[in-house]
């Protein structure tokens, strides 16, 4: 976008074009009494109808590997120097990701608003679930959708003990296998920012800016007015009445700490002026961490889903997920199980497989901290992978890890 098309000031501006960037900037821009700004750091490919995007951002079959930040882990345990997925551009990750909307159990909300965060009950978010289900197009697999290897895969999962179930998304369930539902249309990812961006493009109250980095967030007298923003590599600044940051888990506190929002000590390390005192900025991140073992398919395999790809049927990599419980589960669930198959290039073009185990109620928790010699470079990210004192997250991992076995000796 050409500078002198960029607003000088907004009603709101909203800091990141990822999916809650999208939803927040497109349910503000509908209601017609305010302009709003959404600033997205990688680039905007407009609306579906355009014919812009890239391939790889719109095929539900796989998980897009473009348009990455770039961060790698700092975890002292795990694979060292991972890349961290996450997606820099608009829509963020629901443009990225492997499309599987799953809600997770009535426990998480419900602990939530007994921390004291009214609203956030079960019962109280479910009407909000099946709102945004219809908004991203949300739909389950047809029978005849479903892959051979995936078809194999839940019924031999039931075989291990965890039931088939109708409806992944039955808050109050904590143990089925099925398909997953998907923001899957016509093979296409539906992403938040077709969802909740397309309908308001065009109604005047909505200005959106891709390629457009935030550096900081100016603060007087603990009021945020303005924010310095480069776009076609100058620095320019925007004010507003209103500024929300949705930079995800990585990009919002290094928007804060840049701003001078964090430890007072920590701060003036990295050479910045303190703002507002805020311990913690950067603290208490948990992932979750996961395994998996990988298995060379067999000629009946390869037999089988190349029959199905003849036969006029698409091939998703991902399809199905099984929500299970460690020993060491009380509430809830702890573990998800998920299948992926593919076509390995290194094995004669035969397909393969791998099964993952992820621990879904991480105790560990790691941080992140600003780079000093580059504040507007990528972080270091410590994930504190397997860190928790009692060592429960590896105790539930090595649980996940039996469940495959069994699952990888059914017939």
């Amino acid at each position: 976008m050409e500078l002198s098309n960029i607003p000088t000031h907004a009603d709101t501006l909203v800091i990141g074009g990822g999916t809650a960037g999208s939803i927040i900037a497109g349910r503000l821009a509908s209601r017609t009494d305010q302009k709003v700004v959404l600033l997205e750091a990688g680039p905007d490919y407009g609306s579906f109808s355009t014919g812009n995007w890239p391939a790889d951002l719109l095929d539900g079959r796989i998980v897009a590997e473009t348009h990455d930040w770039g961060y790698k882990s700092s975890s002292k345990y795990g694979l060292p120097n991972h890349t961290l997925e996450r997606a820099r551009v608009i829509g963020g990750c629901s443009s990225h990701n492997g499309s599987c909307a799953i809600w997770g159990s009535s426990v998480d909300y419900d602990n939530w608003a007994a921390c004291g965060n009214s609203g956030w009950t079960a019962e109280e978010v479910l009407p909000f679930f099946h709102k945004a289900n219809a908004m991203l197009r949300v739909r389950n697999f047809k029978t005849s959708e479903i892959t051979p290897f995936h078809k194999a895969a839940i019924n031999s999962i039931v075989k291990t003990g965890i039931p088939k179930t109708n409806n992944l998304n039955d808050l109050y369930e904590n143990s089925g296998v099925d398909s997953s539902p998907v923001n899957i249309e016509n093979d296409n990812t539906f992403n938040a920012a077709f969802a909740y961006l397309d309908p308001v493009r065009e109604n005047g109250y909505l200005t959106i800016t891709g390629n457009a980095f935030v550096e900081k967030v100016h603060i007087e007298k603990t009021k945020a007015n303005s924010i310095d923003v480069i776009v076609n590599e100058q620095s320019i600044n925007i004010s507003a009445d209103k500024i929300i940051v949705c930079g995800g888990a990585y990009e919002s506190p290094c928007i804060l700490l840049r701003s001078g929002i964090g430890d007072p000590a920590d701060l003036d390390k990295l050479g910045i002026k303190t703002k507002i005192n805020l311990p913690g900025v950067g603290e208490n991140l948990h992932d979750h961490s996961s395994i998996c073992l990988k298995f060379e398919g067999t000629d009946l395999m390869s037999n089988l889903m190349e029959s199905f790809i003849k036969e006029g049927n698409t091939i998703f990599s991902e399809q199905t997920i099984a929500k299970a419980q460690s020993k060491h589960c009380r509430e809830a669930f702890d573990l998800h199980i998920y299948p992926v198959t593919g076509i390995n290039k290194n094995i004669n073009g035969k397909w393969d497989c791998a099964i993952y185990t992820a621990n879904m109620a991480p105790l560990s928790r790691g941080n992140l901290t600003l780079q000093g010699e580059n504040l507007l470079g990528r972080p270091r990210i410590d994930q504190g992978y397997l860190t928790d004192p009692g060592g429960k997250d590896v105790a539930v991992l090595m649980d996940g890890l039996e469940i495959i076995r069994e699952l990888s000796n059914q017939e």
